[in-house]
């Protein structure tokens, strides 16, 4: 039987986020939380307004994600030391175990696709899911 191109789509998504899903319950995150989590890079001190424009969230609702990450222990505050209300956070030491586990998930999964796709065939590969990528963008 032949899948149409949109069901292939949907059955990559439908296997990566059921390996996100596992992470995700793994760490004992909500999918905004994850996402909190992902938009701060280790070393990184972020406001709560960029990480809000990150996740895609309006600045309160960006605010409540980041102050859970807090809450259990995910993220930290930050001193901002040119301006005291500018609140700032950056990854926990709790924080940067689960974001290693993250990208460990995530390395394996692409090392998983990269050992099975001949090399002459993983630019054009590539460059097709960047094309289906930006097709189905808004």
């Amino acid at each position: 039987m032949n899948r149409s191109i949109v069901e292939l789509i949907f059955e990559l998504k439908f296997t990566c986020m059921s390996k996100e899903e596992s992470i995700r319950e793994e760490l004992n995150l909500s999918p905004s939380e994850y996402r909190g989590l992902l938009s701060i890079n280790p070393g990184e001190v972020a406001s709560c307004m960029q990480m809000s424009n990150t996740m895609g969230l309006s600045k309160s609702r960006g605010s409540r994600v980041i102050d859970k990450l807090i809450a259990s222990g995910y993220l930290k505050e930050a001193k901002n030391d040119g301006d005291q209300r500018i609140f700032n956070v950056k990854l926990s030491p709790k924080g940067l175990i689960a974001i290693k586990k993250i990208n460990s998930v995530m390395s394996d999964c692409e090392n998983a696709i990269l050992k099975n796709i001949p090399s002459g065939e993983l630019k054009t590969f590539t460059k097709t899911l960047r094309k289906i990528s930006e097709i189905i963008s808004p």
